[in-house]
């Protein structure tokens, strides 16, 4: 009964840490607004590179280049921005089993 009481005091200390838990939330939120946005720019530029048709090709080729470099950069935020969001949002998950794990592989009392 002891090493559940040890838990249950471990996980509450874990959870009463406010400065780590609000910044994890912060980073988790930025992640997933940058996933977000990213994709968004993406999508946005690859419809306005579709849609431009003047004629004259070096002119479109220019334009297509532009377009291709801003989807590209939106793919490549939304990646970070996954990764980030990935990151702190299992963080906390990953925190509570690596302790119960420690204290189920610790010998009974």
């Amino acid at each position: 009964m002891k090493m559940k009481d040890e838990f249950a005091e471990a996980v509450e200390s874990i959870r009463k840490k406010k400065t780590t838990h609000d910044r994890d939330r912060i980073y988790e939120i930025i992640g997933f607004s940058l996933l977000v946005v990213g994709a968004l720019i993406a999508l946005i530029a690859y419809i306005i590179a579709g849609s431009q048709n003047s004629g004259n090709l070096a002119i479109d080729n220019l334009e297509h280049n532009e377009h291709t470099i801003l989807s590209i950069f939106g793919l490549a935020l939304s990646i970070v921005g996954g990764f980030i969001y990935l990151r702190y949002s299992i963080g906390r998950f990953l925190r509570f089993w690596l302790l119960r794990q420690i204290y189920e592989s610790q010998p009974n009392e």
